[in-house]
C-alpha cells in the first residue's frame, strides 16, 4: 500500500476528479496515518472544501496561518488557497470531506447569489474555522455538514437538491454571522503566486542539489527575501521544508520492495546513506528498514481483516 498524496500540477492545483459535470461534488473519508509523513501535502484548488474532524487532533495551515483542531470541530477553505492538513498530538487522525463546486450554491457568475453571498465573502475570508465554542450557529452548520456526511451517497430520487439544500444552509448560516467579521487572512495574490513558485521549485529538485541562490532566483527575489518569506508563509525555512519532502517522497519509494535503502537515499536527494537513515530515525522513531517492515506488516493485517473500509484519496 503506497502512502498517499495528493495529486497536483505544476501550479500545486489538485488534480483529483470531483463528482460530475452535472453535479460537481464529492465525499472523501481519510486517515493522516496513511498520507506520507502523516500530512496532507501542499495544494490548492477550484472548488470549496469543508471537513469535519472525526477522530483526533489535527493542524490546518492555510500559507502562514495556522489552526489547530479537535474531533467534532470543523474547517472551511476556499478555492485557490495553498494549505496543507497534519497531526496535531500524534494520534490517528480520522476526517470527512466535502469538496464542490461553488456553482451548487450560487448558480452562475455574475448572479445576484455569486455577487451578495460568494465572491464579496470569499475574497475576504479564504479560511473559517467551525471551532467547538458553545456558539449555536456553528453547531447548526456541522449538523447540516454531518447530514451530508450521511446522506450524500443514499439512492434517494432527490439525494442532489437535499445535498445542496444543506450546503446553503449552512452558508446561510456563514453569511448571518460572519460577512462582516475580523480575522482575515492578509495575504495578496502576488504572495500566494510566490509560494507556489517556491514550492514547486522545490518539488521539482528535490533529487538534485542547488543553491538558495537558484531557489531565489525562481521566484525572482534575493535570498534573504527567499529565507523571510518562505519562514513566513510556511513555517519552516527552505531546507526544513526539503527535508520533510525528501522523507515522505523516501517513504513512498519504501513501499517498493525491489528498491533497496542505498538507492531510495540516492533517488530523493540524500548526500549520503548514513544522513538519510538519521534523519528518517530522527522524524519516524524508525529507520526506513524497520519502516519498511512494519507497513508491510500492517499491509498484511489490514488485507486479511474481512470488511475493512477503503479510503478514498483526499486533500485535506
Amino acid at each position: 500500500m503506497l502512502d498517499k498524496i495528493v495529486p497536483v500540477d505544476k501550479d500545486l492545483c489538485s488534480t483529483l476528479l470531483l463528482g460530475t459535470y452535472s453535479f460537481p461534488a464529492e465525499i472523501f473519508y481519510d486517515n493522516l496515518d496513511e498520507y506520507a509523513n502523516n500530512f496532507v501535502n501542499w495544494h490548492q484548488q477550484k472548488q470549496v472544501e469543508i471537513s469535519l474532524i472525526l477522530e483526533g487532533e489535527a493542524e490546518v495551515q492555510v500559507l502562514e496561518k495556522k489552526t489547530r483542531l479537535r474531533a467534532g470541530e470543523a474547517f472551511l477553505i476556499f478555492p485557490d488557497a495553498l494549505h496543507t492538513l497534519k497531526k496535531g498530538s500524534g494520534q490517528t487522525v480520522r476526517y470527512r470531506t466535502i469538496i464542490f463546486d461553488p456553482v451548487l450554491l450560487y448558480g452562475y457568475k455574475g448572479s445576484f447569489y455569486y455577487e451578495k453571498y460568494y465572491r464579496t465573502f470569499a475574497k475576504a475570508r479564504p479560511f473559517y474555522h467551525f471551532a467547538d465554542t458553545g456558539e449555536c450557529w456553528e453547531k447548526e452548520a456541522v449538523e447540516n455538514l454531518s447530514w451530508i456526511f450521511a446522506h450524500f451517497g443514499e439512492a434517494s430520487p432527490h439525494r442532489e437538491l437535499l445535498v445542496c439544500e444543506h450546503l446553503q444552509r449552512l452558508w446561510l448560516l456563514l453569511c448571518e454571522n460572519l460577512f462582516d467579521a475580523g480575522g482575515k487572512i492578509n495575504y495578496s495574490a502576488q504572495e500566494q503566486q510566490r509560494t507556489a513558485v517556491l514550492l514547486n521549485f522545490l518539488h521539482e529538485h528535490y533529487r538534485e542539489k542547488f543553491t538558495l541562490e537558484q531557489l531565489a532566483a525562481s521566484a525572482h527575489i534575493s535570498k534573504g527575501e527567499c529565507c523571510r518569506f518562505f519562514k513566513k508563509m510556511v513555517h519552516m525555512t527552505p531546507w526544513e521544508y526539503l527535508l520533510e519532502y525528501r522523507l515522505s517522497r523516501s517513504m513512498e519509494l519504501l513501499e517498493k520492495k525491489d528498491l533497496n535503502i542505498s538507492e531510495i537515499a540516492e533517488m530523493t536527494g540524500f548526500c549520503t546513506v548514513s544522513y538519510y537513515i538519521t534523519a528518517f530515525k530522527r522524524k519516524t522513531g524508525d529507520t526506513p528498514l524497520e519502516y519498511r517492515k512494519k507497513r508491510s506488516i500492517s499491509a498484511l493485517s489490514q488485507n486479511a481483516l474481512p470488511g475493512t473500509e477503503q479510503t478514498v484519496t483526499l486533500t485535506k
